[in-house]
């Protein structure tokens, strides 16, 4: 949407006046605002000095603002802002300025909570040098028009996430409707001759009008709050089924506490089983974290799907939430150790010693193990040198629809 036209339509339906009505703002407080411009203006390169080393603590902060002439800008933008805030006038046009700066920040990535942070620091700053200058009485003023900048420049954020979940909530809807979800297959090679011994299917969602592909990660929240999840891991567990039973290759499929605790997709699950002329090549990975939610559902899920030869996997095994003690009950047939382990072991001695550590735990376990999260070739270099059985990650295969493999 043209930021012009929505900037006038948020004029529009949120009417200024109605802003200020809302917040107890009237003439009264406008004059305690003007009367107090000379003195913040005495202020004005103090706030500028803090603001700056306080928000230069932030990521963002430092790559936004990465040389001296957008420093400069921003500098006589925060300047102008601050000082209107006691013009001690607050019309259309003072909020159309604001509703600029606000679409400014979304357009910009600038995240929610930075801006929650720096009016934080702001409002703390105007009141140290108000009771520093016994200014007492104009304290409820100066809360009043920092609160109504925060409502206008925050807006944008809750409108656009507003925006997103309804066109989430289409998109969804219309791949379900279509039955667009496919499973793409990443590669797990193994760690000694390199070559591909199984893969992972992985959810991915197909727009039906533009064909482009999205992972469902971003979607999944959304998806189980409006009652699509459930018919979303059907069609994926359906499609992967059809296409990778067939293969005399092993294959794994991702499952999640929801999903093994729910009895109706259980049982649709070993129906699903029933119809796989090679049951034994069939892996359910686990989330290590879901262990916590109720470990004997987990455990007899796992149970009854070894019955038909299936095995089970531990993923994101070593991101901390499960004990070892429903480790060894389950009896893990593979261990796939977590990606914040992996990606960072060519730099860190740390992640190196725990996944050696995993390493010879599943090694007592009988369990074979994966490094995730395998993207680039240092990282390759080093867990090919720590007795892994099997590798995945970006640098040696992205997934991919089954086409193209």
């Amino acid at each position: 949407m043209d930021l012009n036209y929505r900037k006038i339509n948020n004029l529009n339906e949120r009417n200024y006046k109605k802003l200020l009505k809302n917040y107890k703002f009237n003439q009264e407080d406008a004059s305690c605002l003007k009367s107090l411009r000379s003195v913040v203006n005495n202020y004005s390169k103090e706030l500028l000095s803090g603001f700056y080393k306080f928000i230069f603590e932030f990521d963002h902060a430092r790559m936004f603002l990465h040389n001296k002439e957008i420093l400069l800008r921003h500098e006589r933008g925060i300047q102008k802002w601050y000082l209107n805030l006691f013009s001690g006038v607050y019309d259309e046009n003072y909020f159309e300025k604001l509703y600029i700066i606000s679409e400014i920040h979304v357009r910009i990535g600038l995240p929610a909570h930075y801006v929650n942070a720096a009016f934080s620091y702001v409002r703390g700053f105007l009141k140290n040098i108000l009771i520093k200058e016994k200014k007492y009485e104009v304290l409820g003023s100066v809360d009043k028009i920092i609160d109504i900048n925060l409502d206008i420049l925050t807006i944008a954020y809750r409108e656009e996430e507003q925006s997103k979940l309804v066109d989430d909530i289409v998109f969804l809807k219309n791949v379900v409707e279509n039955s667009n979800i496919e499973p793409y297959f990443q590669g797990i090679y193994d760690a000694k001759t390199t070559k591909i011994n199984k893969y992972e299917s992985l959810m991915r969602l197909i727009d039906p009008k533009s064909k482009e592909v999205f992972s469902v990660f971003s979607f999944l929240q959304t998806a189980k709050k409006i009652k699509l999840y459930e018919k979303m891991m059907e069609i994926m567990i359906e499609k992967t089924f059809e296409i990778a039973c067939p293969l005399n290759m092993e294959f794994s499929i991702n499952l999640c506490y929801e999903d093994i605790s729910n009895r109706y997709f259980r049982e649709y699950i070993y129906k699903k089983i029933n119809t796989c002329n090679k049951a034994e090549n069939i892996i359910f990975e686990i989330l290590e974290s879901d262990f916590i939610e109720d470990f004997n559902i987990v455990k007899d899920f796992a149970t009854h799907v070894r019955t038909f030869g299936c095995k089970i996997a531990i993923d994101d095994f070593g991101s901390g939430y499960s004990s070892m003690e429903n480790i060894l009950k389950l009896k893990p047939d593979i261990i796939k150790i977590d990606g914040s382990l992996i990606k960072n072991i060519d730099t860190s001695l740390e992640s190196k010693t725990i996944v050696k550590n995993i390493v010879n735990m599943a090694k007592e376990l009988n369990a074979k193990t994966v490094a995730e999260y395998v993207l680039s070739k240092e990282v390759y270099e080093v867990v090919k040198t720590l007795d892994i059985d099997f590798l995945q990650g970006f640098y040696l295969a992205e997934p991919e629809a089954i086409e193209v493999l």
